[in-house]
């Protein structure tokens, strides 16, 4: 999917609020911590959203339209469950080898699914993992109220589940990745209780204070002037609940800038958190990246970071 337009008027509208200066070091763990970090380190992303409810200042679909497309030879639609939702996916189909394999659990870029977005994927079928890429609530007719980063984190999780229970994926490597809007709801599922031994972000603005307070009002359908509201959304917010190895991808200009800043707060909590720069542009830098991806996946599993058969 072609996301360039929103994100480069992102960029620029972050130019005009002076996001080229550049930003405040961080701070040396020798230094006091303030008391907003002691409430993170203390309560953690699950414990912040388990105690919080949003309220929707609008209840609708996803801020994107769609077109129903069928799915190509090799791939089904399939249904999970999300909470009370049932939802849909794409998922390719079981290599009949009669081994169990790595599965992705791949979120897309964008507010909803397109045939295009699928061949984003395909590296990863052709290196012998099984794919699911999961429409979230109100995306593509799906039931459900878009949420902003808050209950499609439910989504995530609940096709995380979905996939390990294959009986042709080994449930201990199962992987999540995500490209722009979908890097930034990996980001957060990474800080959550979960099934995933490892996660890949592609060129996600991970910094939601200053995306909600800059970004198209649509896309934002809580109260952008709610502190609580805005840290439940914000991975800069709970880099130390960070519960699985992190990459992060970003090309050269443009979104590098948010990919550098959480990097660089991750290796200060002690995080495993590593940072690629590819070549291209927000778009363009998918593919390679997803090459790398694919070779960092595998290395976790060869290293035993996760369990093999």
């Amino acid at each position: 999917m072609n996301m360039n337009s929103v994100f480069f008027s992102l960029i620029f509208s972050l130019q005009l609020v002076g996001c080229e200066e550049q930003r405040e070091p961080a701070k040396e763990q020798s230094q006091p911590v303030t008391e907003k970090q002691v409430e993170t380190v203390q309560t953690g992303l699950e414990a912040a959203r388990r105690s919080f409810t949003t309220k929707l200042t609008h209840r609708g679909p996803a801020p994107q339209g769609y077109e129903e497309v069928l799915p190509p030879a090799g791939v089904t639609e399939v249904e999970y469950t999300s909470g009370g939702l049932k939802l849909k996916a794409w998922l390719s189909d079981n290599p009949g080898d009669g081994k169990k394999h790595p599965a992705v659990v791949y979120l897309h870029g964008g507010w909803s699914f397109s045939a295009v977005d699928w061949q984003d994927v395909t590296q990863f079928i052709d290196a012998g993992f099984v794919v699911m890429m999961p429409m979230l609530r109100g995306e593509n007719g799906n039931p459900g109220y878009y949420e902003a980063f808050y209950g499609e984190v439910d989504d995530a999780l609940a096709a995380g589940r979905f996939v390990a229970d294959l009986p042709y994926v080994n449930p201990d490597q199962v992987f999540i990745a995500g490209h722009s809007v979908g890097a930034v709801l990996t980001t957060l599922v990474a800080m959550m209780p979960s099934n995933f031994q490892a996660a890949a972000a592609l060129s996600g603005v991970l910094d939601m204070e200053l995306w909600s307070a800059t970004g198209e009002p649509a896309q934002f359908v809580f109260n952008t002037q709610d502190h609580e509201e805005v840290r439940v959304r914000n991975p800069m917010a709970f880099i130390d609940s960070l519960q699985i190895p992190v990459i992060l991808f970003a090309e050269p200009v443009g979104m590098d800038q948010f990919s550098r800043a959480f990097h660089k707060e991750a290796i200060l909590a002690g995080k495993s958190c590593e940072l690629k720069i590819v070549p291209g542009d927000h778009t363009t830098m998918v593919a390679p990246s997803v090459r790398q991806v694919i070779q960092w996946f595998q290395d976790q599993i060869e290293n035993d970071v996760v369990k093999t058969p």
